[in-house]
């Protein structure tokens, strides 16, 4: 099947982020926004076009794999800026709108993930996120409320431009202590981090490749 290679900005990856990780006992490579893109805490992790719009998520299909990198940065105590290899995501089923994948959720047991728009699921408070970017792209940080309302306000807009949804299935997905992937590794990619933000398309002998790079690192 086909796979993507995907990036996100992980909630360490700011001081406000690692401060609401301490806090609050969060997993420290989540999502760090209000509403978690891709949303990886779920039983299901979902997918959405609240982050790249059109450019993805209706791109995906059912059996397509998603592979998740961090942005490039210095996370926990390696000293180089790198990335992680957080998670390969399997889509299982996919929506057209935000109703349909809550629906679908809420009849496996479960809530809807943090980036279905739907009554009743709202945004993350601001302390439980990594905060915009920048931290006053919303308004003042001192009123935590009015910018998770105006932050959310834009992805309600993105939600209603392109309503597609994905539930995957976790082929790999560590939140804790994901595989390091640094310059020297790039060889895994041909050579170099192609553009991400527009998702490219990339070899199932790639997706393959890169487990079996996670396994090491793990077994090692």
């Amino acid at each position: 099947m086909p796979g993507f290679l995907a990036t996100y900005r992980p909630i360490i990856s700011t001081a406000h982020g690692r401060a609401a990780v301490q806090t609050f006992d969060l997993a420290p490579f989540v999502d760090s926004s209000c509403r978690r893109e891709p949303d990886l805490e779920s039983p299901y992790p979902a997918i959405s076009a609240l982050c790249r719009g059109k450019l993805f998520a209706p791109r995906l299909g059912v059996g397509d794999n998603v592979v998740y990198l961090t942005k490039k940065g210095r996370y926990g105590t390696v000293p180089t800026r790198h990335w992680r290899l957080v998670a390969v995501l399997r889509v299982l089923r996919q929506f057209e709108t935000h109703d349909a994948a809550a629906s679908w959720y809420r009849a496996q047991g479960l809530a809807p993930p943090s980036n279905c728009i739907v009554d009743g699921n709202p945004p993350v408070p601001l302390e439980r996120t990594g905060g915009p970017r920048p931290r006053n792209r919303f308004g003042d940080p001192a009123d935590p409320v009015g910018v998770v309302n105006r932050w959310n306000a834009a992805y309600r807009r993105r939600a209603r431009d392109c309503g597609v949804m994905l539930a995957t299935e976790p082929v790999l997905l560590d939140l804790y202590t994901p595989a390091v992937l640094s310059d020297e590794d790039l060889g895994l990619l041909g050579g170099r981090m192609p553009c991400t933000q527009n998702p490219p398309r990339i070899l199932p002998d790639t997706v393959a490749r890169l487990l079996d790079f996670a396994s090491r690192r793990h077994a090692a």
